[in-house]
């Protein structure tokens, strides 16, 4: 049984009596927001607070509807993720059950079932799980039948700062619009959404749990380095590595079996974005990896996570893992969770704040969920 952070719990009653007056109110599609800094336990806290709202809700008879069902919504993979996450959370408690669309019985959602949903896999009108079917099987059809049977549906979007494009945020309020929850709980570190009805986890109270980093450190010992033969980049690439030596030997002498990890974000992906500059700067990063510090793929101490490459990212989470040094553009901005990932080092233009808050927010977490007695493992 996972026991909650103090500061988790206060989150869990401050969504629980929001959603409660959302219930309340007429009509559809009230919002609500839940705001928790990156490594503060978003998923645990929701799961937490689904369990007691399925929990509560029976006893609450001054509402119309007192069964809810739930469609969780994520970008990319990360719906697998939390889907694993909160099996793993209701294994014993069974009090929600976690679903994906095939799992779904009787062409209807039931009362207490989560169902994880895909971003892209809903997008378009084309798509399988949206598209008209003369069986009844969609996603929509699913919803309403709940409702018919005196079922609330409550939307859930996770990261929902990646909605935030106009042409996303046509397309998902279209979604909604036919989904038409009662309501819509968007979660973010950064969220974009503005609403009365807002739940915040101060970084502070995560802080003082011990549950991420107390700070980041800038362009530390830069002042220190003065050009030589040397390029620029190679001689960020050499002080993001060497802090990464000395984190590895401050783990070392507490005696912690804890390999910390370069994160080291290239320019844009795509190829039609790439100009000569960006090409160039890739190109310099991996053969000065390889030839000058003897770290390769073929080693295992480089890891690739690229769109067109990926290589060596099986267990890279694991706090021993060998990788040292985990070359990516944009995959780890949302949702990854690697503990012992330290030093960051950026070859990108940061146009966007949320985008640079998310990605940081990789090398903020704590390892073991503690701080340590060496001051310089408590920063990123």
């Amino acid at each position: 049984m996972i026991v909650l952070k103090k500061y988790q719990e206060e989150a869990v009653d401050g969504l629980l009596n929001n959603t409660y007056r959302l219930l309340k109110r007429p009509g559809a599609r009230h919002t609500l927001v839940l705001k928790a800094p990156t490594g503060s336990g978003k998923t645990v806290t929701m799961a937490a607070f689904l369990n007691k709202l399925c929990e509560e809700l029976p006893d609450k008879l001054e509402l119309e509807k007192r069964n809810v069902a739930f469609v969780w919504i994520a970008p990319n993979k990360l719906h697998i993720q939390s889907y694993l996450a909160l099996r793993n959370y209701f294994s014993e408690l069974r009090s929600i059950k976690p679903i994906q669309f095939e799992d779904i019985t009787d062409n209807e959602l039931k009362p207490n079932e989560v169902l994880f949903v895909n971003w892209e896999s809903i997008n378009k009108d084309k798509n399988v799980m949206v598209r008209e079917s003369e069986m009844g099987k969609n996603l929509y059809q699913y919803v309403n039948r709940a409702k018919i049977h005196d079922t609330e549906v409550v939307v859930i979007i996770d990261e929902e700062h990646m909605f935030a494009n106009p042409r996303t945020a046509r397309r998902t309020a279209e979604v909604l619009q036919k989904i038409y929850p009662k309501v819509e709980i968007r979660v973010s570190a950064t969220p974009i959404t503005r609403t009365d009805y807002i739940t915040i986890v101060e970084r502070e109270d995560v802080i003082a749990q011990e549950m991420i980093k107390e700070g980041i450190i800038l362009n530390p010992a830069m002042d220190t380095y003065h050009q030589d033969d040397r390029t620029l980049d190679q001689i960020l690439m050499d002080v993001a590595l060497e802090k990464r030596n000395q984190l590895a030997e401050a783990y070392q002498k507490l005696g912690k079996n804890i390999n910390p990890l370069l994160l080291i974000q290239l320019p844009n992906d795509t190829s039609e974005e790439n100009s000569v500059e960006d090409r160039k700067i890739i190109d310099e990063v991996i053969q000065y990896l390889g030839v000058a510090k003897s770290i390769t793929t073929t080693n295992a101490k480089m890891a690739v996570w690229l769109s067109g490459r990926k290589e060596n990212l099986e267990n890279i989470e694991q706090i021993d893992n060998m990788t040292e040094v985990l070359l990516f553009k944009q995959a780890i901005a949302l949702g990854w969770d690697c503990p012992r990932a330290a030093v960051l080092l950026i070859f990108r233009e940061l146009h966007s704040q949320t985008f640079t808050i998310q990605t940081v927010g990789r090398i903020l977490r704590m390892p073991e969920q503690k701080h340590y007695p060496d001051p310089i493992l408590n920063q990123g």
